[in-house]
């Protein structure tokens, strides 16, 4: 993998990020626009310990729910041209993202800033570096196997959003995901209220807006209709005997054929 650092040094350098705020990032957060937020308060200590952190776990990566993630990925490896790049600058709720630079190759963008106001204390930062190169790492395996195309029918790409962010989200949501109690009347009103929003878009494919994408995938953590569904329809697909090792194989459809059962 390839760590890219020169905006994160820049700003730990200068305390700004005047020399690099026309960086090509800031012109993909959202395609077709130039979004950029100049960190305001910033405790340094924590992100040089996050950036310490994240580099030193990408030497050695180790995911969060280590055996589950074999047996989705099996013996897929990170390509070594990955790269991730470290930042500041980004608005919220932009803190971990993968964009195509300008070659078309898809980069992890991750906001050190952005990740460090999750955490009070050093330590959480550790849990936090894991848990977003997960996430973000497990978007590049799945677009190995299932690349984006821009030119695809909406309702395609959003399948594919609910497939793709639906794997990352159970990876990283916490350690023994599958140990969790997903049943409880309020994991019950969550997964029946992006259900119901998700099936919608999937049927009204003149609805989704730009605004409708964004939505399904940013925003407050449980109303990520696209991003939840997907996750809780993996937990559901474990529940009734389903194979990891068969997941990737089989597809965004076996998710969505979950969600439109609402089981």
């Amino acid at each position: 993998m390839i760590i890219k650092t020169e905006i994160i040094d820049s700003f730990l350098e200068h305390g700004n990020l005047n020399m690099v705020k026309d960086h090509w990032i800031y012109h993909s957060i959202i395609p077709g626009e130039y979004i950029f937020e100049e960190p305001s308060y910033v405790n340094k200590e924590l992100v040089v310990h996050l950036y310490e952190a994240i580099q030193n776990r990408l030497y050695n990566f180790k995911p969060l729910n280590e055996g589950l993630w074999h047996q989705i990925f099996q013996g897929m490896s990170i390509p070594d041209t990955t790269a991730i790049y470290l930042i500041a600058g980004a608005p919220k709720p932009y803190d971990g993202f993968v964009r195509e630079d300008q070659s078309g190759m898809r980069c992890i963008i991750l906001d050190l800033v952005r990740l460090c106001t999750y955490a009070d204390r050093l330590e959480e930062l550790d849990y936090i570096a894991t848990d977003f190169l997960t996430h973000e790492l497990a978007h590049v395996l799945i677009s190995e196997k299932y690349p984006y195309y821009k030119h695809s029918p909406k309702v395609d790409v959003l399948k594919q959003l609910v497939f793709d962010e639906g794997i990352a989200h159970f990876l990283s949501y916490k350690e023994d995901v599958l140990s969790l109690d997903w049943h409880t009347e309020q994991m019950n009103n969550r997964r029946e209220s992006v259900y119901q929003k998700l099936r919608y878009y999937l049927t009204q494919e003149n609805s989704l807006t730009q605004e409708a994408f964004l939505k399904a995938n940013t925003g407050s953590f449980w109303d990520k209709y696209a991003s939840i569904s997907g996750m809780f329809a993996v937990i559901s697909y474990c529940e009734q005997g389903g194979k990891l090792e068969e997941l990737l194989d089989q597809g965004p459809d076996v998710l969505i054929e979950i969600i439109e059962k609402g089981i």
